[in-house]
């Protein structure tokens, strides 16, 4: 392929700044939402439902952080501002959760993180679709998705080490504002506005009615809830989810810190360390597909990936296998499904309403993981065979997706040319 020569140009810089933004953002936040579960619930004493509602919290916030995201990000303030109040925002949240040590300070945490992963989001991919043209953006994003995925499995691998040297728990969010202040210096040094004034601009409010008609952007997003409450339940709920029924952990008195150590692990390397190897070359093989056929796979993955989370809990004998076996594929699925969504929106959007478009496509997000949490969350509390099936439910849920899937791809290509002729 060629394209990685063209974005290493200067004109295309731009690109890679936004990826070590991503880095640095996804290793904090990674981090954040990944030893969550597990410290409160295990450590701090806090229910798994109280820890579910504290994170869905977040995901409330998240819901007014993309609208105000998509609105600044269109607006006069642009691009670089709005990714400069989400920094500010993410170093906010880092120090609360030093000092907390119960429900209602987490929840405070996780408004303010809410808010700052939404106007991040909408900002970063508005930014990379400016500089990039049509044929470039599944590869692009996979960069970004590739940034993202380093960055969670540092933020993982480098909390379990942190945890076992020094044993505090404070530490940890001390990291994650350490790198949320790199990401600060960063937005202000390299990354440049990139959002360019149109003769024919369409209000930024005005904008939002008129991206709510849009007929394939509702069915996009109501398959994207699906996939996002699908990533919010591997993030938040599986961890704990293997903690439980592991025969090996569960075998043991006292949940110590050598043990999320090895949750730890077996995330970074069979989730988070396979889908960053995988990332460019599946993007590669599965670019010159349709983007809805490749979401269309990325679903029946992870239908298949939650069916094998249901089987670890059958036979103890072979669990661990299955384990790696049900991570290995969630990840693949995941790294299917990352770069080619944001896509498909930027496909759907006119030039002027991007920030718009990825705003309400980002609504997704802030639904799964207000829902993923505290469902799973819920599960976690209920008898066991009760969180174990829940499990294959899930993986029936998608069979649902399937089937928007098959009318968003019948209605996208009408969609399309409209929102061409909206862009001249």
């Amino acid at each position: 392929m060629t394209y990685l020569p063209s974005f290493l140009q200067p004109s295309n810089h731009q690109l890679w700044f936004q990826a070590i933004g991503r880095l640095l953002y996804q290793t904090g936040y990674g981090l954040i939402q990944f030893y969550i579960p597990l410290i409160f619930v295990k450590q701090v004493g806090l229910s798994a439902t109280a820890v579910g509602i504290g994170i869905g919290s977040g995901s409330l916030a998240g819901v007014l952080g993309h609208f105000l995201g998509g609105y600044l990000a269109d607006s006069e303030y642009g691009r670089k501002k709005t990714l400069l109040v989400s920094a500010i925002l993410s170093i906010l949240a880092a120090l609360v959760l030093v000092f907390t040590h119960n429900l209602p300070l987490l929840i405070v945490a996780n408004l303010i993180m809410g808010l700052s992963a939404g106007c991040y989001w909408t900002a970063a991919d508005a930014a990379v679709i400016d500089v990039t043209t049509s044929e470039q953006r599944h590869y692009a994003f996979a960069i970004l998705v590739l940034a993202d995925s380093l960055g969670s499995g540092l933020g993982v691998f480098s909390g379990g080490l942190l945890l076992s040297l020094i044993h505090r728990i404070e530490a940890l969010f001390v990291l994650s504002g350490s790198l949320f202040l790199g990401f600060l210096v960063l937005i202000q040094v390299a990354i440049v506005e990139t959002r360019h004034d149109s003769p024919a601009h369409t209000n930024t409010l005005q904008g939002f009615a008129v991206a709510f008609k849009d007929q394939a952007l509702r069915l996009f997003v109501v398959v994207n809830v699906l996939f996002t409450t699908y990533v919010a339940l591997v993030s938040s709920t599986l961890p704990l989810y293997f903690t439980n029924t592991s025969s090996h952990l569960s075998s043991t008195t006292e949940f110590t810190q050598a043990s999320l150590a090895s949750i730890a692990n077996l995330f970074t390397w069979c989730y988070i360390g396979l889908g960053a190897v995988l990332q460019l070359p599946i993007v590669q093989i599965l670019g010159s597909l349709s983007k809805v056929k490749v979401l269309m796979i990325s679903m029946l993955l992870w239908g298949t990936g939650f069916f094998f989370v249901w089987a670890t809990g059958i036979d103890s004998s072979i669990q661990f296998a299955v384990m790696i076996a049900a991570l290995s594929i969630l990840s693949i699925a995941s790294v299917v499904y990352k770069p080619f969504a944001p896509a498909i929106v930027a496909e759907l959007a006119p030039p002027s309403l991007r920030g718009v478009y990825l705003a309400i496509s980002y609504q997704c997000w802030s639904i799964g993981y207000f829902v993923g949490p505290i469902l799973g969350g819920w599960a976690m509390d209920q008898p066991q065979n009760v969180a174990h099936y829940s499990w294959l439910v899930i993986s029936f849920s998608t069979m649902y997706g399937m089937f928007i899937l098959y009318f968003l791809g019948r209605r996208k290509n009408s969609a399309i040319a409209p929102a061409g002729v909206l862009s001249e």
